[in-house]
C-alpha cells in the first residue's frame, strides 16, 4: 500500500514502533507537531498520554489504557489537538501504535467565543427587571435569569420543568401582546404580573417575559370590600417584599405608621401569605371598645363572670386559634390588660374572664400602632417586655405623601370602585384635578384620599371628575405645577437620557449613577417615554 496516500489526510498518522521509534508521520502530523521519522518518542512528551506511555504499559501489563481526549494542549506550541491512539498488532505480536490527531485550534477558539456570548446573554438576562423564561415547544424549560426564579420556584433548578404547571396556567392562554395576568406560583402564589409570551423565530419554542404589578389581591373576597394593596412605589415594595419574606413564620409581626396608610390591610396580607391563610384572621380594635369591656372582648368569659354574663362566651383570642389575631391600635391597650396579652405571647394559654381553667392556643400576633411605643415606654404607658416582644418583626408603612407615585393608580381605583357603588358612569379625572391632588400631602393618608374621591364620584355630573369636585382643601391649598416644575422634568428626562447613553443603555449602571433603584429608574423611564 502507498503510504503517500495518508498524506492527503486532515487527520495527522503517526506510527510508534514497540521501540518507541517513529516509523511514519504524515504531512498533517508533520506540520502540526513538527517532527520526523526516525526520532524516538522517548523525549518529545507531546501529549498527557506520554507521561503514562501505553507502549510501557502494555509492556506491563499486556493491555491497553483506554483514551482519548478532544482538548489536548501541545507541550511543543499553544496549539490545541484532538488525540486518539490504536495498537497495532503483526502476527500476533505487538508491532507498536497507531496515533491520530486533529488540529482542533480554531474549533476551540469558537467554543470559548460561544461560551462567552453563552455567559454574557446570562449576564443580560440577569440584569433586566423581567423575569424571562424560555421554553421548548413542549412547554419545558430550557433557560431562565434569576427573576424568573426568585418569583417561580427558588429552592430547586427549574431547567426542565413544565412551565404550565409552575404558573398554574396553560400556556395557549398567556398573551401574545403585554397584558396583566394573574399567575400561581410556588415561591409567591397568586399573583398579578405584565407578561407577554412570544414565539422564537426559529418556531423551536418561545419565551415567557414577566415582572409583578404589586396590585395584590389579598382574597377572593378582597375585590368587593377594599382590602386591596395598590403601590407602584419602590418604597411600598421594599415593605411587601418583608411581608412575604416574614408571612409564612410565627414571629410577632408590629406595623407601625400613621392613621389611614393601609396596615390593617398590610396585617390581611400577611395573613393570606401565610400557612395559615386558611385559618381565622381575627381584628380587634383596642381604642373603640371601652376598657372595663375590652379584656371580655379580648379573653371571652364564662357564665356568671359579671351581672349580664348568662351564658359561656369566647374571646377574639379563643377565635383565631390556628390562625392571626390582629390588634390594632396597640398603643391604647390599658397597662392592667398588657401584663395579660404578654402572658398570652409567653405562655401561648390565657383565662376567660371569671374562669379558673387554662386554655391553651395557637396564635400569630400581628399588632399595628399610629403612635411612638418607644415613647410611651419611656413615658411609663406601655410595658418594655411586651413591646419588645410585639416588635420581634417591626414594618414602617410609608405615607401616602412619602409614596406619591402610587396616588394615580389609587384615584382610578377609587374611581372604578365607587362608579360601581353609586351607579355612575365616571370614566377618568381631569388632568388639571390630578395635578391638585397630586401636590396634596394627606394627612389622612390613603383613607382621606379615598373619601375625596368618594365624594368626588357622587358630586360628579359629567363624565369625568372636575377640579370643581374636589373639596376646598384641595383646591386652595395646594399648589398647581408651575413652569418651574415642568422644567425640572425636563431636565429630569435629559440627565436620565445621558447617563443611559454613557452606559450604553445598561439599566442597573445607570440607577447606580443616578442614586436610584432599579424600579425606580423603570418607572422614570415609562414616564418619560423612554422605553
Amino acid at each position: 500500500m502507498d503510504l503517500d496516500l495518508l498524506n492527503n489526510l486532515s487527520t495527522g498518522v503517526i506510527f510508534v514502533d514497540k521501540n518507541k521509534e517513529i516509523k511514519y508521520v504524515n504531512k498533517t502530523a508533520k506540520d502540526i507537531l513538527n517532527i520526523k521519522e526516525g526520532q524516538s518518542c522517548k523525549n518529545l512528551k507531546m501529549f498527557d498520554i506520554c507521561k503514562k506511555c501505553p507502549i510501557d504499559y502494555y509492556n506491563k501489563h499486556s493491555t491497553f489504557p483506554e483514551f482519548e481526549d478532544f482538548n489536548i494542549t501541545l507541550s511543543c506550541c499553544s496549539k490545541k489537538v484532538c488525540y486518539s491512539f490504536k495498537p497495532v498488532f503483526e502476527n500476533g505480536e505487538f508491532a507498536g501504535i497507531i496515533e491520530e490527531i486533529r488540529d482542533s485550534t480554531k474549533v476551540n477558539q469558537y467554543i470559548e467565543i460561544i461560551k462567552k456570548e453563552k455567559e454574557f446573554s446570562h449576564l443580560i438576562l440577569d440584569s433586566v427587571i423581567d423575569a424571562i423564561v424560555v421554553v421548548d415547544n413542549q412547554g419545558k424549560i430550557i433557560n431562565y435569569n434569576q427573576n424568573a426564579k426568585n418569583l417561580l420556584c427558588r429552592e430547586v433548578d427549574i431547567k426542565g420543568m413544565n412551565l404550565s404547571l409552575l404558573i398554574k396556567k396553560d400556556l395557549k392562554e398567556l398573551p401574545s401582546s403585554r397584558e396583566d395576568i394573574i399567575i400561581e406560583t410556588p415561591a409567591y402564589g397568586k399573583i398579578k404580573v405584565s407578561a407577554v409570551f412570544t414565539r422564537l423565530k426559529s418556531g423551536e419554542g418561545s419565551i415567557f417575559s414577566f415582572y409583578v404589578v404589586p396590585d395584590c389581591m389579598l382574597s377572593q373576597e378582597a375585590a368587593s370590600n377594599k382590602s386591596r394593596l395598590i403601590t407602584k412605589s419602590s418604597l411600598m415594595v421594599y415593605v411587601l417584599d418583608i411581608a412575604k419574606t416574614v408571612a409564612d413564620t410565627t414571629a410577632n409581626v408590629l406595623l407601625e405608621g400613621e392613621s389611614g396608610t393601609g396596615k390593617n390591610v398590610l396585617a390581611k396580607y400577611i395573613h393570606n401569605q401565610s400557612s395559615r391563610r386558611d385559618k381565622p384572621f381575627v381584628k380587634i380594635n383596642c381604642a373603640a371598645i371601652p376598657d372595663n369591656l375590652l379584656e371580655s372582648e379580648l379573653f371571652g368569659y364564662v357564665k356568671g363572670a359579671f351581672t349580664g354574663a348568662v351564658k359561656d362566651k369566647p374571646g377574639k383570642v379563643e377565635l383565631a386559634d390556628g390562625g392571626t389575631l390582629f390588634l390594632d391600635e396597640i398603643g391604647e391597650l390599658p397597662t392592667y390588660l398588657q401584663s395579660k396579652l404578654l402572658h398570652l405571647i409567653q405562655e401561648k394559654e390565657f383565662e376567660r374572664l371569671g374562669d379558673t381553667k387554662t386554655k391553651k392556643v395557637d396564635v400569630r400576633i400581628i399588632a399595628a400602632t399610629n403612635k411612638d411605643l418607644s415613647q410611651l415606654v419611656k413615658e411609663g404607658k406601655f410595658r418594655e417586655d411586651l413591646y419588645y416582644r410585639l416588635k420581634v418583626i417591626s414594618i414602617k408603612v410609608p405615607a401616602l405623601r412619602e409614596r406619591k407615585e402610587d396616588i394615580p393608580f389609587l384615584i382610578n381605583y377609587f374611581i372604578d370602585l365607587y362608579s360601581k357603588q353609586y351607579n355612575k358612569h365616571i370614566k377618568g379625572i381631569s388632568p388639571e384635578a390630578v395635578r391638585l391632588l397630586l401636590n396634596y400631602d394627606y394627612p389622612g393618608n390613603i383613607r382621606e384620599l379615598e373619601n375625596i374621591i368618594e365624594r368626588a364620584v357622587i358630586l360628579a355630573k359629567g363624565k369625568f371628575i372636575e377640579v370643581s369636585d374636589l373639596p376646598d382643601e384641595i383646591v386652595y391649598n395646594t399648589k398647581i405645577l408651575t413652569q418651574n416644575d415642568l422644567d425640572e422634568e425636563i431636565d429630569e428626562k435629559q440627565k436620565i437620557l445621558r447617563v443611559l447613553e454613557s452606559v450604553n443603555w445598561n439599566k442597573s449602571k445607570a440607577a447606580k449613577i443616578l442614586n436610584i433603584d432599579r424600579v425606580t429608574l423603570w418607572r422614570k423611564l415609562k414616564k418619560y417615554g423612554l422605553v
